[in-house]
């Protein structure tokens, strides 16, 4: 499926310091994973990626479809950008408590995550914060974005390697192409998100955290310096594979059926257990937030670049029900959705250089 980085809660979890050097060498398969997103003479490229280096994602296609497409756009949209726009009012959106803090936080379940990851903590011979033993006393989404910090910090310099390394990331690296880039969402509105969620939801999706950095820290104890993770390259190919071939399925994809390659990242702590809560604020949220921002920015450019953690893409099945995913979303706006299965398919409409390319081209060479 997909990975997330609890990093300033991205979906996105991983680290795999190693990555670059396996991703090489494993580059020679391609996969689709980018859809041509139309209406009128506007167009954006709409790229689907695991936020971390996999070889699946250091293919041909990358070079031939990924990255001329984020090079010819006027603008470029990512998750994984957070820039001083979505800081705006941050001290109101990590301080300030749900309407309804702090009934319904204080569940066995979340006793339980939060109490096994104090353990954890000591047995790994770090500190255990202040906010951590008293966290019964701050607003849930405060002790969310405290268990991000926590992370970062106690898994140390070696955790955000891959952050670097994703192609979001590598696309908008030194010496790459300088373009407008936006993010998904401020600081206020992820806030918005968590606290729309129900009580019960909120509380699911903190003890996943809580558990996830349980898992990645009794990893760390047996890997200090996380070098076997590039073992782990493939893994995740794997999964983001999984996850695009979920688009368009007649019979979409059970949330809660994961495969095997994605069950080994889970269990490592790579990625999130899809319970009610993660998948509510997660994916199902943040996957609708995405629609307004791609038809806002399609109307203000003829040629853009979005490109989302891949488990936004297709629909899924949440029990019995199936929740659409952003493709079927935006065609249900009235946007035309078309795979890119290679360059071909793009090569006469979007990589083509439009008429005030030609005459800026034509001018600059006089």
């Amino acid at each position: 499926m997909m990975i997330f980085c609890i990093r300033r809660y991205s979906v996105c979890v991983a680290v795999f310091a190693t990555l670059l050097s396996t991703a090489a060498a494993a580059a020679a398969a391609t996969t689709p994973r980018a859809w041509l997103v139309s209406k009128g003479n506007a167009q954006a490229v709409l790229v689907g990626e695991s936020h971390v280096s996999t070889p699946v994602e250091n293919d041909r296609y990358f070079e031939t479809v990924v990255k001329p497409g984020y090079a010819v756009a006027e603008v470029a949209v990512m998750e994984t950008y957070f820039g001083p726009d979505q800081l705006q009012n941050g001290s109101f959106a990590l301080g300030a408590p749900c309407f309804d803090d702090p009934k319904g936080l204080h569940t066995q379940r979340l006793h339980l995550a939060l109490d096994a990851l104090i353990r954890t903590t000591r047995d790994s011979h770090v500190d255990v914060p202040n906010w951590l033993e008293g966290w019964e006393i701050f607003p849930q989404y405060l002790a969310s974005t405290l268990l991000d910090t926590f992370t970062t910090e106690s898994l140390g310099p070696a955790y955000g390697i891959a952050f670097a390394t994703g192609v979001s990331f590598r696309l908008r690296g030194k010496g790459t192409v300088s373009k407008k880039t936006i993010g998904l969402d401020k600081l206020v509105d992820r806030r918005t998100h968590f606290c729309n969620a129900s009580a019960a939801d909120r509380t699911d999706f903190v003890a996943d955290k809580a558990l996830q950095v349980s898992r990645l820290l009794r990893l760390k104890q047996s890997d200090p310096s996380f070098t076997s993770l590039g073992n782990l390259a493939g893994v995740a190919g794997e999964a983001i594979n999984e996850t695009i071939r979920c688009v368009d399925q007649a019979v979409p994809c059970a949330i809660d059926q994961v495969s095997p390659e994605e069950q080994i990242l889970q269990d490592k702590g790579w990625a999130m257990h899809y319970s009610s809560g993660t998948f509510e604020i997660m994916i199902k949220q943040r996957t609708r937030a995405w629609v307004p921002l791609i038809a806002k920015t399609v109307s203000e450019h003829r040629r853009s670049f979005v490109i989302v953690g891949a488990l936004h893409l297709p629909d899924l099945r949440v029990g019995k029900r199936v929740e659409p995913g952003l493709i079927s979303l935006l065609r249900q706006q009235g946007f035309s959705v078309t795979r890119i299965d290679g360059a071909g398919d793009i090569s006469a409409t979007f990589l083509s250089p439009s008429w005030f390319d030609r005459v800026r081209a034509a001018l600059g060479s006089l």
